[in-house]
Formats: C-alpha cells, sequence, structure tokens
C-alpha cells in the first residue's frame, strides 16, 4: 500500500524573481517528491519567475492576480476555493501578504492544518502599523522559520514571537550550479576594463544608488553590468547620467542564466541596506567571486579581508576603495576567493536547509 504523501501549499505574493520566491522554487524543486506533493500559490500577482515552477514535474501552480481576479476580495475567496478543495496538511506562507491569506486561511480550516511561516528579511522599512498585523498574525501560527540568526533575533525583538515556536533554517544555494563555473582568476593589466556587476531588484533595499555614486571615485577603466529589474530602474538611469556614467553600465534586466552570465566578471558588489541572508553572496562566493558587501548583506556570511570585503552601507566612498584594493592586489584576491569558495562549498549547501525542512514538515504531521 502506497504511504500517503504529505501535501504542503507554498504560498507568496508574487511570483517574482527575488530571494524568498528562488528560495520557495528550490524548495519546490528539492523536496523528496515521494513524501511530499508540492502545490505553490501566489496571492497578489504573476510574475516572471512562474514559467520555472510550471516547468518543473511534479509542481502545482495556482496563480492568484489582483489584477486579473478583481482585486484582494476576490484573490481570496479563489485561493479560498482552491485551498478547500485541496485540504492541504500544511501551509507555508512566506512575506505579510502571504501570511494574511495564511491568517485566514488557518482561522477557516482550523485544526485540520499546519501553518508555517518563514520570515526571509529584517524589515527594517515595515511601518508601525504594519508591524502591528505582522505582530498578531504571527502569534497564530504553528511555527516560524528565521532564515538567519539576525532574522531570528529581529523577529523575537520586533514581533515578540517565542522562542519555542521561532526556529531558524539558514538559506542555501544549489552548490552543484555553482562550484563547476570556470573559475575567473583576477589579473592586473594595463588595459584590462574592470567589470563590475550587481545582481537583485532595483529598489531601495539594494542600495544601487550608492554603487552608481562609487563610479566616478575610481581610477581604473570600468564596465558595471546590473542584473535585475525594479521601481528604481529609471531614477537610477537619471541618476547615472547625471554622474556622466552612462556609457560605462550595462542594464540587463531579469535574466534567467545567472551563472553563465557573470563568468567572465571580476567583482560582485552587493551595497544591501538591510538583508535577511543574501542568496546572491553565497552563490557568488561558491563560484569564485570576489564580493564587496556591506555588513546588512554579508555579516552572517563574510570574514572580512579573509572570504570577502564589508564596508559600511550607504558609503560610496568605501566602495570605491574596496573596488580599488581588489584591482589592484590580484594575488591576495584570488587566494581569497579560493578559500571563500571552499567555505561556501562547505556552509552554504542547500540540502542541509532541505533536511532541515523535512524534519520540521514530518514533525508537524505527525
Amino acid at each position: 500500500m502506497t504511504e500517503k504523501k504529505i501535501k504542503i501549499l507554498h504560498i507568496i505574493p508574487v511570483f517574482a524573481t527575488g530571494g524568498a520566491e528562488r528560495l520557495v522554487l528550490q524548495y519546490a524543486q528539492l523536496l523528496d517528491h515521494s513524501q511530499f506533493e508540492i502545490h505553490v500559490a501566489s496571492c497578489v500577482e504573476d510574475g516572471p519567475l512562474r514559467s520555472a515552477f510550471d516547468d518543473t514535474d511534479d509542481i502545482h501552480v495556482f496563480v492568484g492576480s489582483r489584477e486579473k481576479d478583481g482585486g484582494r476580495r476576490a484573490v481570496y475567496k479563489k485561493l479560498e476555493t482552491y485551498v478547500v478543495s485541496l485540504q492541504p496538511d500544511i501551509v507555508h506562507t512566506h512575506m505579510l501578504s502571504a501570511d494574511f491569506f495564511g491568517y485566514k486561511l488557518k482561522k477557516k480550516m482550523g485544526g485540520h492544518v499546519r501553518w508555517v511561516s518563514t520570515m526571509h528579511n529584517v524589515e527594517t522599512a515595515t511601518s508601525f502599523l504594519r508591524q502591528l498585523l505582522w505582530k498578531y498574525i504571527l502569534k497564530k501560527t504553528d511555527t516560524v522559520i528565521a532564515v538567519s540568526e539576525k532574522v531570528a533575533t529581529f523577529t523575537r525583538k520586533t514581533f515578540h514571537v517565542s522562542y519555542n515556536k521561532l526556529i531558524t533554517i539558514r538559506n542555501g544555494v544549489v552548490v552543484d550550479v555553482w562550484k563547476n563555473l570556470p573559475i575567473k582568476a583576477l589579473r592586473k593589466t594595463k588595459n584590462h576594463v574592470l567589470q563590475i556587476a550587481s545582481v537583485g531588484r532595483l529598489w531601495e533595499q539594494k542600495g544601487h544608488i550608492y554603487l552608481l555614486r562609487a563610479l566616478p571615485l575610481l581610477q581604473e577603466n570600468y564596465m558595471l553590468h546590473l542584473f535585475g529589474d525594479g521601481p528604481l530602474r529609471i531614477s537610477l538611469q537619471q541618476e547615472a547620467e547625471k554622474l556622466g556614467i552612462s556609457d560605462h553600465i550595462q542594464w540587463y534586466g531579469v535574466i534567467s542564466d545567472v551563472p553563465n552570465t557573470i563568468a567572465d566578471i571580476d567583482i560582485i558588489v552587493q551595497p544591501s541596506l538591510w538583508e535577511g541572508l543574501s542568496l546572491v553572496v553565497m552563490e557568488m562566493m561558491t563560484a569564485g567571486k570576489p564580493v564587496v558587501t556591506t555588513p546588512a548583506g554579508g555579516d552572517e556570511l563574510i570574514q572580512h579581508k579573509k572570504t570577502g570585503y564589508i564596508v559600511p552601507s550607504r558609503d560610496p566612498h568605501a566602495l570605491a576603495v574596496a573596488i580599488t584594493y581588489i584591482s589592484s592586489h590580484p594575488k591576495e584576491v584570488n587566494t581569497l576567493t579560493n578559500d571563500a569558495r571552499l567555505y561556501a562549498l562547505d556552509h552554504f549547501d542547500i540540502q542541509q536547509n532541505i533536511q532541515a525542512l523535512t524534519e520540521l514538515y514530518q514533525t508537524l504531521y505527525t
């Protein structure tokens, strides 16, 4: 007799290409499909990452779209009908919009469903009223997952989530995707154009404005590659024009094949203002790229000048100094990136994350 699979429903706001959504995709792909039946739903909008979910065998996708369905209430009714029909064993929500739906679904279904929420970020930009709402909602969960120790501390202090309900399962990356990329040794040659890149959504959290303001301070010939899109794209392009650096920037928008696209990049710069646990930093360390980031992006991942470089947030001058230092010390940097890569392979493998998540689901189900 075939053992019943545990039905897991992940709810995310949008099928976007951010870190939280990519992590959910990895969960859905890597959890043991002989044990789990995986469903993933959006509760705000569709998005560019949905095709990756659709293309993965044995993942069931539900699209809730305020624009197409007629607003939040219509999405909820549609999602509620879907969930009542599905009868999931565990609902796993991600971020406030999804947590709100998780709260309503838990209220509707009661003890028939277990509810897990993952806190992906240090939500420093969240308003006081949103924090109050989130605090109330999280009290109704069965388990809250924090993706880093920093996020766990923030969640306890801000939302008063109890120690017995809160667990930490650190983010991870699919190291096999990154570990076999050819390593590009940094070299300092007379005519070399320094290839700098930043990966992430173009909005306030990622701090791109400070990277742009660092570029005029560089003495090296350089090209900046920006991978990602978002609401600040036009204003960032205007800032680049004002700084006189437009000819030194390539804007790629959202790309699907990051590993091969970054093969020729010399330096990765992630000037984040706040983060949970940066997947991009983890991926780039695994790929053997020198990384410059801030305490927000790297304080749990990088040892300064041993496995990467950490500079103060909102500081263009510090970014420029770090970039210049890396470009002028290739031998030291090549040793550092090799050490960072070995550390990443040992500590960032998502299979550790998947094992912890599997054990949590099994415990909640029994």
